[in-house]
């Protein structure tokens, strides 16, 4: 059943483009395949179709880009249409492992990209194409083309290069990082344009280098998830921006168990990196709460986060309760669901 609402939900979605409104990210196929995980089989074909009509129809190709020149062409938004055919070229020729292998360690450098929807839509696709097995639909083949696509065209690089060999845990490391400072003026719109001003915040890249990471990806993975997780819980003051803290390394879980160790671990510091980069842009001034754990009940929270993310409707809010729910299932850390609650009133 679930596996037909999403096909059913990604042919409704057929020919929108991967933003609306000049930047914003169309969260429709992400939305509608993390409803089908916290019991909104009923609801998602009714959300699609109010939420497609926010959309816009998918850019045409501009100018071509070929398979030998796409360096060239990174992080140039005005050839989404462009990236978006050169992937599918490319997902018309090979299995979507492959694909993967292929495009993921090129296009890390620059996860921050459209305030990292690029790879958290990239990550819904592969979750999806590896428990369908043998049996891959078209649509699901085409999503990763287009996750990818926009990931490309919104390519986006953070300062610093973090070794993940620092002498500090994540939450030691987070709070530790330089803020930027409110009043320094956006170098452009939406979370894309606060992340590019980092670059003129002094020691910030040399900053990612305290975190000293577990050895595995899973454990470097549950402790930054727990360092998001409660930033995002003690902040009211950019909501949008730390959903995405939290969302953005959960997403790249999905996606950890199909790489090899070394491009695992470029994936935990490119995850760091984006995570560091959006608390250093949004969170200033720098309050204790930030650093702490939130006891609470978690069977309350977990029979209510799912049905009322559903009701609410917000795409974020549905995406982070999927994430939220699946990392306390594995953690048992309550900071994440409270973290998930808290973010549904604010939004």
């Amino acid at each position: 059943m679930t596996d037909e609402v999403l096909l059913a939900a990604l042919e409704r979605l057929r020919g929108t483009g991967p933003e609306f409104n000049g930047f914003l990210a169309n969260h429709g196929p992400m939305a509608a395949e993390a409803l089908t995980r916290i019991g909104g089989d009923d609801m998602v074909e009714g959300w699609v179709d109010r939420y497609r009509g926010r959309l816009q129809d998918a850019p045409g190709i501009v100018r071509g880009i070929d398979a030998d020149d796409w360096r060239n062409h990174l992080g140039d938004e005005r050839l989404i249409g462009d990236w978006t055919a050169l992937l599918r070229r490319e997902a018309q020729q090979t299995a979507w492992r492959d694909l993967l292998l292929h495009w993921w360690p090129r296009l890390l450098p620059g996860l921050a990209a459209s305030a990292t929807h690029g790879v958290i839509r990239t990550a819904h696709a592969v979750r999806s194409l590896r428990e369908a097995g043998d049996h891959q639909d078209p649509l699901l083949i085409d999503e990763l083309a287009q996750g990818f696509g926009y990931w490309a065209a919104r390519y986006q690089p953070l300062p610093g290069n973090p070794g993940l060999a620092g002498s500090l845990d994540a939450l030691a490391a987070t709070s530790k990082l330089p803020r930027l400072d409110p009043a320094v003026p956006s170098a452009g719109p939406g979370i894309g344009g606060r992340l590019r001003s980092l670059f003129r915040l002094d020691g910030f890249g040399s900053s990612l280098d305290g975190w000293g990471a577990p050895l595995g990806p899973d454990a470097a993975l549950d402790e930054l998830i727990a360092a998001a997780a409660r930033v995002l819980a003690a902040r009211d003051d950019a909501p949008i921006a730390f959903c995405h803290a939290v969302t953005a390394p959960a997403a790249i879980r999905l996606v950890v168990p199909e790489l090899p160790p070394d491009l695992q671990v470029r994936s935990v510091a490119a995850a760091w990196q984006a995570v560091g980069g959006i608390v250093a842009a949004f969170a200033a001034p720098r309050i204790g709460e930030e650093a702490k754990a939130v006891d609470a009940d978690p069977n309350t929270l977990l029979a209510e986060l799912g049905p009322r993310a559903v009701e609410h409707g917000d795409e974020h809010v549905i995406k982070l309760a999927e994430a939220s729910m699946r990392e306390y299932a594995r953690t048992g850390d309550t900071t994440l669901l409270v973290a998930a609650d808290r973010f549904r009133q604010r939004v």
